[in-house]
């Protein structure tokens, strides 16, 4: 068995078997259970031909960072890269379980893009990137400026409006094409109107809300 550790914090550490590379890591680190541990298998063991040769199992290991604290970090590494300086970056964990992250300070409207499109992008590489920061996928949620809060009170208003015009007209309504995060807004807000309902048609990114008129309210969702 051997084992070493570098300055990111990994111990790496070889055994006859995963689990005794893992526990031989995890001792390294200060632990003796993995429940508080990150644990990467670099290689399996192998048998050797007749018993002879073959290969140790290896791992590395290291105390689990705060999930919230290490995708912030991507953020700023992000602004960093794009010469975005004096922005704030925070991160919390909700009452649903999502991390929401919030970037606020001047002159941040690249990273909102047109009716959010550079938003939505950055979310979404930032929920791909929780996967390598915690083992699994997690909800992350991404704002700029308060951008996501003005946006929703918009289109309840316009949900509204909509509404109010389809029962005048009995005749449906095509919204302009939205992302999936402003269509499911759209439906939410309509699912409280009487008279209206409301489905997604078409394909991304020309996928649009139709309202129609109904003698009962229903969301046909995404």
């Amino acid at each position: 068995m051997s084992q070493e550790s570098d300055v990111s914090g990994w111990a790496e550490a070889t055994g006859r078997t995963v689990a005794e590379a893992t526990q031989v890591g995890l001792e390294l680190i200060g632990l003796q259970t993995p429940e508080g541990a990150e644990v990467e298998v670099l290689e399996e063991p192998q048998r050797g031909l007749l018993g002879l040769g073959g290969r140790s199992a290896k791992v590395r290991v290291r105390l689990k960072r705060d999930k919230a604290a290490a995708l912030a970090k991507t953020v700023r590494d992000i602004l960093s890269v794009l010469d975005i300086p004096g922005a704030e970056v925070t991160a919390r964990r909700d009452d649903d379980g999502y991390i929401r992250i919030d970037v606020n300070g001047p002159n941040l409207g690249i990273l909102i893009g047109r009716r959010g499109e550079t938003l939505d992008a950055l979310q979404y590489l930032l929920n791909l990137s929780s996967v390598r920061h915690t083992g699994f996928s997690e909800r992350v949620i991404l704002d700029v400026g308060g951008y996501r809060e003005r946006r929703r009170v918009v289109l309840e208003r316009l949900a509204g409006r909509i509404a109010e015009t389809v029962r005048r007209n009995r005749e449906e309504a095509v919204l302009e094409p939205m992302t999936p995060h402003e269509r499911k807004v759209i439906h939410m807000a309509l699912a409280a109107e009487e008279g209206v309902r409301s489905e997604s048609r078409g394909e991304d990114p020309f996928r649009r809300v139709v309202v129609s008129p109904s003698d009962k309210s229903q969301d046909e969702g995404e």
